[in-house]
């Protein structure tokens, strides 16, 4: 047993002490979670010290009587034993676990002036949370059993921890969703946010935080590509303590991964991080697990392609041609003939994509005819909880071939096979070696059952529009199951398998635009038919008189989303089904420009609704 050692006539220490006692007026008994929410521990156990996470080990006082022989490898404590008949003090280091172990000292009295000193500097109280904390001349020290030349200061939590740095969580790429989780972390958690910046997000992109959502943050790290230890280096160098590391956007998933484990916090590790952003790898490691998974084929040259146009073949004839790695709709084409699809691999291959990554290689997928839903996941410690099920709407518009017209939040009793849904993405999660962290999977529902498309190893993205749908429906979103996951266990662990119990239903629908050109005229009455029906609840518009318009062709030409709840799931989709006839009615009106490609600053301004989804 480890034990307190009291120095022998050592006035100048007590005299610190004393001073010190009279800055710890009373104050009420912490919770657990108050007590330990902004600090580390120190434990001891196995004769060393060890540093804890702050919700692991508390200290806890109490007196007791004891024998009148001290230990005999305490010197101090022996001498003060031998004068007159001691009362032993003790502590209890404790952690979830149970006991680790005792520390003691010996008082010749409980009345003694070093007793009431001790007490009435550190509120020594039975059941009492205080901190074992490092510090220099302190007037006790603990027992040789300990690294030697360490001294340790008894400091109630609350005084410890208004000292202490503060808790951060590191956000890489907070943009779209991720700048509202940041947003979340601070103002509705309490704590600090480091943003990293990965190597292919633009300074332009890095101010795309959707209205409201600003944060200041503790700190800014600017990553250069292959320098993860000095991008480590420079977030330890941030006077905060990081407890994990979230990605915000698409951007981010690699440098997250690789990030994490340098940090030495929840991580998925990079052992498997191609399979976490290449679609191909994703895919193969899928059917490798023995899951369904669709047919498809890496493509770098031209023979690649006409190999895989030598496979059995769908009649009528259709094939995907899309990029590797990418997000939302960008470069993804469904090619209606062979010739089609060495045109949209041609057309495809060298580009650069919305993420700002060259397309090396192109990837050829059988096309996959069920209806497509989105599973968004969180996951700690290997346990996954789906937070939402929403169903795609996705129609051909403006000779594009799936055009996003919106998106429905389900409940699971609503179709048959969302359950078997869900357990699928599950086993497709443990596949990719996901332990942690916020996903979002495609997927169809094909006649052979749920079949991937892909697992985007991030939040929901979209600006991150459908967070309070959700919050009206379930009262929670994946915004607020993301914090929970990685720094309330409690709340993670408290969240259902799947949501139930709908209080309301809601659809997001998108707003799309036929026409190109400069603005000039919005119909003003559609819109507000649109804002009077029963279910409106919010709108983000992106287009404004005298700015430019595109024709809507995917995630990233759509005009705005405008958000939908009802109680009566019969209401919304009549309300849903009524704006989209007001839209396809037309509402712009835009004076004609030259054709030619859309700007390379709309592609990176719009890069999270490229997410969306």
């Amino acid at each position: 047993m480890g034990q307190l050692a009291l120095p022998i006539g050592c006035s100048e220490p007590f005299e610190r002490l004393r001073k010190r006692s009279a800055l710890f007026p009373t104050r009420r008994r912490l919770s657990d979670e108050e007590g330990t929410s902004r600090k580390r521990f120190i434990s001891t156990e196995g004769g060393g010290t060890m540093l804890r996470r702050p919700s692991a080990s508390v200290v806890s006082a109490s007196p007791a009587r004891a024998p009148s022989v001290a230990s005999g490898d305490d010197p101090a404590a022996e001498q003060l034993a031998a004068a007159v008949e001691p009362v032993k003090k003790w502590m209890t280091v404790t952690s979830l676990s149970g006991v680790v172990r005792k520390i003691s000292w010996y008082d010749p009295s409980p009345q003694s002036a070093l007793d009431q000193l001790l007490r009435a500097a550190f509120r020594l109280a039975p059941e009492r949370q205080y901190m074992l904390t490092d510090s220099e001349c302190l007037p006790v020290a603990l027992s040789s059993s300990l690294p030697s030349g360490h001294t340790f200061e008894l400091v109630p939590v609350h005084i410890a921890a208004a000292s202490s740095p503060p808790i951060a969580v590191v956000v890489v790429d907070p943009i779209s969703t991720g700048a509202v989780l940041a947003h979340h972390l601070v103002n509705k958690r309490g704590y600090e946010v480091v943003a990293v910046w990965s190597e292919v997000v633009p300074d332009e992109l890095k101010a795309f935080v959707a209205h409201g959502m600003d944060v200041t943050f503790a700190g800014r790290v600017q990553h250069v590509a292959g320098k993860v230890a000095a991008t480590a280096a420079a977030v330890r160098a941030i006077n905060v303590q990081v407890i994990d590391v979230i990605v915000g956007c698409e951007t981010g998933v690699l440098l997250g991964d690789e990030l994490s484990e340098a940090l030495g916090v929840r991580t998925n590790g990079t052992k498997m991080s191609g399979l976490r952003r290449n679609k191909f790898q994703q895919t193969e490691a899928v059917r490798k697990a023995g899951l369904n998974a669709c047919s498809q084929m890496l493509a770098v040259t031209m023979d690649d392609v006409e190999r895989f146009l030598l496979q059995p073949k769908p009649t009528p004839f259709k094939a995907v041609v899309k990029p590797v790695e990418g997000a939302g709709s960008d470069g993804v084409s469904i090619c209606y003939s062979e010739q089609e699809v060495r045109n949209c691999f041609k057309a495809l291959q060298g580009t650069q994509n919305v993420l700002g990554l060259t397309n090396k290689e192109v990837l050829l997928q059988e096309y996959l005819s069920g209806d497509e839903y989105v599973v968004d996941t969180v996951s700690r410690n290997g346990v996954h909880k789906c937070v939402a099920i929403w169903k795609y709407d996705k129609r051909r518009y403006n000779d594009a071939p799936f055009v996003y017209f919106g998106m429905r939040f389900m409940p699971i009793e609503e179709e048959p096979h969302l359950q078997a849904m869900v357990e699928y993405i599950f086993r497709v999660l443990d596949s990719l070696g996901i332990k942690c962290g916020c996903m979002h999977s495609e997927v169809k529902q094909e006649t052979r059952g749920p079949v991937l498309i892909e697992v985007n190893c991030r939040m929901h993205g979209g600006e991150g529009t459908w967070a309070p749908m959700a919050e009206a429906c379930v009262g929670y979103s994946a915004v607020s199951a993301c914090a929970d996951c990685f720094t309330d266990p409690a709340a993670f662990a408290a969240l259902p398998p799947v949501p139930t119990n709908f209080k309301n239903h809601a659809m997001e629908a998108k707003l799309r635009s036929d026409v190109e050109g400069i603005l000039t005229a919005i119909d003003e009455a559609k819109l507000s038919q649109i804002r009077a029906l029963r279910s409106f609840s919010t709108e983000m518009l992106t287009f404004a008189i005298g700015k430019e318009i595109f024709k809507t062709i995917d995630a990233v030409t759509a005009c705005g989303n405008i958000n939908l709840i009802n109680p009566d799931p019969a209401q919304l989709l009549a309300d849903y089904a009524a704006l989209h006839e007001l839209v396809g009615q037309g509402i712009f009106t835009a004076s004609p420009l030259p054709p030619r490609v859309p700007s390379a600053s709309l592609s990176e301004m719009k890069l999270a609704d490229a997410e969306v989804e």
